[in-house]
């Protein structure tokens, strides 16, 4: 039971978090708005012609997914829907700033051929037929559409996905390189061990091979690593303080939302900001760890939700109640609610197992087993940890227990989307990996005295 006083305080800290995050939320809700209303009615005939000349050239193709392949990912159903909805702009530009329009598939027709028939196979033979266009997609924010858009007219498909890439390639480069240069420095070497370790898992075990180059997925990923980066630096430079911990989940969880597609961004995002920020603050103090991070996951929650809310609000004023329910009914069925895919114990075990691809393609039984070491042997070091007589190393522990139980909990609460999407939602394991080994390793320097925690 939590004292008066100390419950007090979190409900507090809490506060705080939200009262920063909600404003940041809605002046970057309101700044993407803007660049997605900027981005209608850009040369939409180059557009069209780069997305005829991918499939001319292989780089698009009618599959929707292609398992193992590394060049144009796995996920290409994902790519032909965001291309079709940055391109087809059949409607009024405030209807579209708030929500694009997804395409109507025609009998067995993959959504890779609804785009290929689209576009047509010359500037005048596309099929923009009305019966095509009458979905409004209201369910996500679609940042990655909006940075689709900006990004057709200058650029191929296949550099779209270079340029995806090849960001998040350097992004987990830069962490490594960080926290080496600051290990043999001898700064902070603790916290930059750790974000070695973490950086060098999700290298590995982040799926990138697969879904780096996804139209739909590296933005979301991009964004995660970029502040998983942004406390690796801020450990090597001496530790962030208080106010940059606040603003960075505050402007983390709005980016979250807006560029999410359901990928697993979410949990995983709130899992480092638990069991990440404690290894990038200055301060170590038990308790004013405590309250930082009280305030970042607060402030991380509460601009994911700021920028749904505002979502939701547009949907409702641009396109009426019909978008709420709409919205409703597929968060229900996300949540095993809606009736659809009755899935038996043997079919979910089995799409989990087999979902564990996605952390290395083709190598499920490889990252399966790479997991339940790293848990295992986590679990070890947690035990280790918690009974140690340093507090700071028994509270972030802790904290990295809970921030797997955060993952874990957000994807048994949308138990069918976990299911159905394993082999991409299970890339958040990455973290689990990377923390099971951290946690190996700190308390193996722990009980052999070699390493004790820096103050």
């Amino acid at each position: 039971m939590l004292k008066p006083g100390a419950f007090r305080n979190l409900i507090g800290r809490a506060g705080r978090g939200i009262a920063v995050a909600v404003p940041a939320a809605l002046l970057l809700f309101a700044l993407f708005y803007a660049a997605n209303r900027a981005s209608l009615g850009r040369a939409l005939a180059v557009d069209e012609a780069h997305v005829r000349a991918a499939y001319a050239s292989g780089a698009l193709q009618d599959q929707d997914w292609i398992a193992g392949d590394t060049g144009i990912g796995r996920h290409q159903y994902n790519d032909c829907l965001i291309l079709y909805m940055a391109i087809d702009q059949q409607a009024p530009a405030y209807r579209l700033a708030a929500s694009p329009i997804k395409p109507v598939q025609r009998g067995a027709e993959t959504m890779c051929q609804a785009l290929r028939h689209y576009v047509g196979s010359t500037a005048t033979d596309g099929d923009k037929a009305a019966g095509r266009t009458g979905i409004w997609y209201h369910q996500y924010i679609h940042g990655h559409t909006m940075l689709a858009r900006w990004l057709l007219p200058h650029l191929s498909v296949e550099a779209i996905r270079d340029l995806y890439h090849t960001a998040q390639t350097l992004l987990v480069l830069a962490g490594i390189l960080v926290a080496m240069s600051a290990l043999a420095r001898r700064r902070r070497p603790a916290e930059s061990l750790f974000w070695l370790i973490l950086f060098l898992a999700f290298s590995r075990w982040f799926g990138l091979e697969s879904y780096g180059q996804s139209l739909g997925h590296a933005p979301a990923d991009a964004v995660v690593l970029g502040y998983m980066l942004f406390l690796a630096a801020g450990a090597a430079r001496g530790g962030i303080g208080p106010r940059s911990s606040l603003a960075a989940a505050a402007i983390f969880g709005s980016l979250t939302a807006i560029f999410e597609f359901l990928t697993g961004g979410i949990p995983l995002g709130l899992a480092i900001v638990i069991g990440g920020l404690p290894y990038a603050l200055r301060d170590t103090t038990p308790d004013l760890v405590r309250d930082r991070v009280i305030e970042a996951a607060a402030a991380f929650c509460a601009a994911v939700a700021a920028c749904l809310a505002a979502k939701i609000l547009l949907a409702l004023g641009v396109f009426g109640l019909e978008s709420f329910r709409e919205t409703s009914a597929q968060l229900g069925v996300r949540m095993g609610m809606g009736g659809e895919n009755d899935f038996g114990p043997l079919v979910a075990i089995k799409k989990l197992v087999k979902g564990l691809g996605a952390l290395a393609a083709g190598m499920h039984v490889l990252a399966g087993a790479i997991l339940a070491v790293a848990a295992g042997f986590g679990l070890w070091g947690a035990r280790v940890l918690l009974r140690s007589d340093d507090a700071v190393l028994r509270q972030r522990s802790f904290l990295l227990l809970a921030s797997n139980a955060a993952i874990l909990a957000m994807l048994v609460l949308l138990w069918q989307h976990t299911i159905v999407h394993a082999w991409f939602m299970e890339r958040v394991f990455a973290w689990t990996i990377g923390t099971g080994f951290a946690l190996f390793a700190t308390a193996v320097g722990y009980r052999s005295r070699s390493w004790r925690h820096d103050r």
